[in-house]
């Protein structure tokens, strides 16, 4: 059985809020699983009305996310490089979460500007 990709991003978002409802009334603080099953559904929902049956990607879209994930993991890496020369010589001292924090913030938003940066220009160039 093949369940398609809105089937798929609605279940993934029902999953995450039921989870999330559940491992707070736990005591669990996991609102942000509830938040994230929220942004799936709306993610799953405007790709949906926005699309309609168009194909979803074609070749022009895929060397854009390509490329665009290249450069966020680019940017990711020598930000963790720089942090991990500075916290080893003693500029800066800073805890496992912060530092995973400021990584997957860092890793979203130069993923997000690199792909807008790339869709607004239209194409990219292999040189």
């Amino acid at each position: 059985m093949r369940i398609d990709r809105f089937s798929a991003g609605m279940l993934l978002g029902a999953a995450l809020i039921f989870a999330g409802v559940l491992l707070t009334q736990a005591g669990y603080e996991a609102f942000f699983l509830v938040a994230g099953g929220v942004a799936a559904l709306a993610t799953t929902a405007v790709r949906r009305w926005q699309r309609g049956n168009e194909p979803e990607k074609d070749e022009r879209t895929n060397k854009i996310r390509a490329f665009g994930l290249a450069y966020s993991w680019l940017v990711s890496m020598i930000l963790v490089l720089f942090s991990f020369c500075a916290t080893i010589m003693g500029f800066i001292s800073i805890d496992a979460i912060t530092a995973l924090s400021i990584t997957i913030y860092i890793m979203a938003g130069s993923a997000i500007v690199s792909l807008a940066v790339l869709h607004r220009r239209g194409d990219v160039d292999w040189s």
